[in-house]
């Protein structure tokens, strides 16, 4: 039976089945060839799109405009409004819900909000990027991996650092895609999965990858023999642990510059660090890819390391902001070609998740 995505909200992975991911991969492929080869693809003529982005974007935000342009979709990207503020959210909606064929939502709210929205457009949303899941990132770095490895079936990917949030959105996704998962970071609560989380990625595993492996570790011994690495920031934490001095920090806005909320566990992260140390004593596999989803905070050549490196309280922390933070400078840039191709992904991918939702 042919897929028809047309008209369904795009706000999480584990909400398609692995036949439907797979189809969106084929035509972000598709895309990416007309790209290539200057064919236009203005297929999405006459259709309009709001973008709502309640916080800051660089691959996102460019990503959806260019694919817009590309497509023939008019776009409004919407800044200094009444949404939220002066009219209710709900209000908002059902307005957007009269003029445009779909609303794309940034929100540095939990999943629960992009779904409250959902519910009350009568237009499809799509999340581009939540609390709780960041699907077209999810999508670009699929097509990364097929890319670069042909079939994942089987392969193994390796989420190290701090795995209390986002490791989830990647342990979903190779449930869908049928890899071995890996955690592998500190033996520490605070930057391990919830057990919300665990139960999640169990269920989808159960559901579509019975037969593959979920490893939860402190061990680095068990990197061994990954075909794919990746990480994130320091800043998040296990929603389950309450933490008297991150609480203190303030709000989330707050914790994105905060010295402490970054860095006052330092020594239980560096030996976490994805650098080319851990690849070949840990990984040993040449041909491993390394990923990373971007910002990456791998030297201080830009303003809020430099605002860190001014509030250093030890060597150890001037070291790591120098040399990089969840992923090291010099490891950073021998798979700079792995990480942009994986950027530039956000394109293709988000032209296949706009033109399956609205129809072509």
């Amino acid at each position: 039976m042919p897929i028809n995505l047309s008209g369904r909200p795009f706000l999480r992975l584990l909400d398609f089945s692995t036949e439907e991911i797979e189809y969106l991969l084929k035509l972000s492929k598709n895309f990416k060839d007309l790209k290539r080869t200057g064919t236009p693809h203005r297929y999405l003529e006459g259709k309009n799109i709001v973008l709502l982005f309640q916080k800051t974007s660089t691959r996102t935000r460019c990503a959806f405009e260019t694919s817009c342009h590309d497509l023939g979709l008019g776009f409004t990207y919407l800044s200094n409004s009444h949404f939220g503020n002066k009219e209710t959210v709900k209000d908002s909606i059902r307005v957007f819900s009269e003029m445009y064929d779909a609303i794309v939502l940034r929100a540095q709210r939990e999943e629960a909000y992009v779904r409250e929205v959902a519910d009350i457009a009568t237009i499809p949303v799509i999340n581009a990027c939540c609390e709780g899941d960041h699907p077209t990132q999810m999508l670009a770095d699929a097509l990364t991996m097929q890319e670069l490895l042909g079939n994942l079936k089987g392969r193994k990917l390796a989420f190290v650092g701090n795995c209390a949030t986002t490791a989830m959105w990647y342990g979903r996704l190779c449930a869908l895609l049928g890899m071995d998962f890996y955690a592998v970071g500190p033996d520490d609560e605070r930057y391990q999965l919830c057990d919300s989380f665990k139960e999640n990625i169990e269920d989808l595993f159960d559901k579509w990858a019975p037969n593959n492996e979920i490893v939860l570790t402190s061990d680095k011994e068990k990197l061994k023999g990954m075909d794919v690495v990746t990480t994130e920031c320091w800043i998040y934490q296990n929603p389950d642990v309450h933490d008297e001095d991150l609480a203190a920090t303030g709000d989330w806005t707050s914790l994105e510059y905060s010295y402490d909320a970054w860095l006052r566990h330092s020594d239980i992260m560096e030996p976490y660090r994805v650098t080319s140390d851990l690849m070949e004593d840990y990984v040993k596999n040449p041909d491993c890819l390394v990923m990373h989803m971007l910002p990456a905070y791998h030297n201080a050549d830009m303003k809020l390391m430099q605002k860190f490196l001014a509030e250093a309280k030890n060597e150890r922390d001037r070291r790591i902001l120098t040399e990089g933070i969840c992923i090291s400078d010099e490891c950073f840039e021998k798979h700079a070609s792995e990480i942009f191709r994986e950027a530039g992904n956000r394109q293709p991918t988000i032209k296949a998740c706009l033109a399956a939702v609205l129809g072509i």
